[in-house]
């Protein structure tokens, strides 16, 4: 288990009617930070390892893993970086990608808390 905090959220970050939601790590570009949520780890050095089948928690929200792309683990331990994708699996998932169910976008603050559960 890996928790992050979210520590800033760019202008663009959350779009409405939009069911996905680009992270990375403080050390993103300032292009890359107007659009991404920025989250920063508990740890110095997580070591995650995401599958179908895990858990991810928004707050108090849990959300199933049903596909985690082949980059996700090495972006998220190295950048910081995923995409959460609140939709079903498309034939063509996005390999940077993890989609999450129940497929209901929940919102994102300063603050919150994500728990990586594996």
């Amino acid at each position: 288990m890996v928790t992050s905090e979210i520590v800033a959220i760019g202008k663009n970050a959350i779009v409405e009617n939009d069911p996905l939601v680009i992270l990375f790590g403080p050390e993103a570009t300032h292009n890359l930070k107007d659009v991404a949520v920025i989250q920063k780890f508990t740890a110095t050095h997580p070591e995650i390892n995401l599958r179908r089948g895990s858990k991810i928690k928004v707050r108090d929200l849990s959300f199933e893993v049903t596909f985690c792309g082949k980059l996700v683990n090495a972006n998220l331990n190295g950048v910081g970086h995923a995409t959460f994708c609140f939709e079903p699996v498309p034939d063509t998932p996005l390999q940077s990608a993890i989609y999450l169910t129940p497929e209901r976008f929940p919102g994102f603050s300063v603050g919150d808390k994500i728990t990586y559960i594996f």
